[in-house]
């Protein structure tokens, strides 16, 4: 399987020109985004997540990309979203973490960067933040019920931690109004993030899920009581 390595290497391959060759005119912005740009991409085994811009997004302005499907498999490539600036606009209120994510983390490889400009407003921002922390709430008891008995107990925390991560983004920045810097410095700001080899007891599994649920409980409260 071929292998793309680094931003340099993808810029340097033939996609730019095949993704050019594919939209034409109606591409406006090709960029990468999402895990392939934080610390500790691992390119062997998570692929690079290229999302588009298009001035017009109708499934048969799409249908020419199927022609990579293939290749995109074999360079561990995902085709992930499909924007337009209409959609960017008209939805701003309904994906501020999202956006946020997309604004501050994104790679061009053709054209220019997407929501340069964009600041998300707090009142949505914060109402994203705290349901999507009541949600995982709801769900990490559910999987320490069941994912346990065919899982080891850190696949609970790690996936735990792979949810709440980009939601603790958006809290730091309705705190401060300034994107965090990386992984690390969330894993600082929140010490319970910063995973112990979990106990192989029922008792200390147990104990230690139910204070991993408790501390996010409290940046529950935090974002519930924030006055946006």
């Amino acid at each position: 399987m071929a292998k793309i390595l680094s931003i340099k290497e993808l810029q340097d391959s033939m996609w730019p020109e095949w993704l050019q060759e594919t939209f034409g005119e109606n591409l406006i912005s090709a960029f990468l985004h999402g895990d392939c740009l934080m610390e500790g991409f691992n390119p062997f085994k998570e692929p690079w997540q290229i999302s588009f811009l298009l001035k017009e997004n109708t499934p048969n302005k799409l249908i020419p990309l199927q022609d990579l499907l293939r290749q995109a498999e074999k360079f561990k490539i995902q085709f992930s979203y499909f924007f337009t600036s209409q959609f960017f606009d008209s939805a701003k209120d309904t994906f501020p973490l999202e956006f946020l994510h997309i604004s501050k983390k994104n790679f061009p490889i053709l054209g220019d960067a997407p929501l340069k400009d964009f600041i998300p407003e707090k009142k949505a921002l914060r109402l994203q933040c705290e349901r999507e922390l009541r949600g995982l709430i709801i769900r990490l008891r559910s999987n320490f019920v069941y994912r346990l008995r065919k899982r080891t107990s850190l696949d609970f925390f790690l996936e735990a931690e792979r949810v709440i991560l980009p939601i603790l983004y958006g809290v730091h920045f309705l705190e401060t109004m300034e994107y965090p810097e990386s992984k690390d410095s969330i894993r600082q700001k929140y010490p319970f993030l910063q995973l112990q080899p979990p106990g192989q007891k029922d008792n200390i599994i147990s104990e230690q899920a139910n204070n991993y649920i408790l501390e996010i409980e409290k940046i529950l409260q935090f974002v519930d009581s924030m006055e946006v």
